[in-house]
């Protein structure tokens, strides 16, 4: 059930890697920005970034197109980031955005009270008027079965390094620890009660 979707442009600029001409890397996130939906998109233009793409470049290319796909391609730069470490986390963020909630810091920093030198980076961050912080994790299940990220340690000593983590984080000031699954981002439905209870900014969908 593929297929081969064909792009035909006047003029397109071109780059070689591995000896094969390819588009540019700002090309391909425009033609791609323009035609796949925004919780895709949002994870291509995330990578570009993360991999050395100058947002003020690809804004420059926007000029020459049509006001439609101009508005379209900035609506999806607004929420663009390079600090999203991977395409799941750039899911999850688009996902959050389009059922309306307040887009969070990425990538936060915490000092464990206990070890100072020690530091735990979550996935997402909400700070509250009221001084509340909100963070939202997202564990896939790689986590505890590829041995890249478990390290040679048993699920057990996964679970537990992760009870402690969370300790650290309250410790260090984190008001509500929130974790979601693969199952959670695809049934919007639980998520979305899920961070309304705990708090979680809405502000509604900027699709509306």
């Amino acid at each position: 059930r593929q297929r081969i979707e064909r792009i035909y442009e006047s003029s397109i600029r071109a780059t070689v890697i591995d000896r094969v001409n390819v588009t540019d890397i700002e090309s391909t996130v425009i033609a791609c920005g323009l035609r796949f939906p925004f919780n895709h998109a949002l994870s291509i233009i995330d990578a570009a970034l993360r991999n050395g793409m100058s947002i003020k470049t690809l804004r420059e290319r926007c000029e020459a197109l049509s006001i439609a796909d101009r508005e379209r391609l900035n609506h999806l730069i607004r929420y663009a980031s390079g600090k999203s470490e991977n395409g799941g986390e750039s899911w999850v963020r688009a996902t959050l955005i389009t059922m309306g909630f307040a887009p969070p810091e990425l990538q936060v920093e915490f000092a464990n009270p206990d070890h100072p030198d020690q530091r735990y980076r979550v996935d997402f961050l909400w700070r509250l008027y009221d001084g509340r912080l909100i963070v939202l994790e997202f564990d896939g299940m790689r986590k505890y079965s590829d041995s890249d990220m478990t390290h040679g340690r048993s699920v057990q000593q996964v679970v537990e390094h992760q009870i402690e983590r969370d300790r650290a984080l309250r410790q260090a000031g984190v008001t509500t620890i929130l974790h979601c699954y693969y199952a959670e981002v695809n049934d919007q439905a639980v998520l979305f009660s899920k961070l309304r209870e705990a708090g979680v900014p809405w502000v509604g969908s900027p699709f509306d």
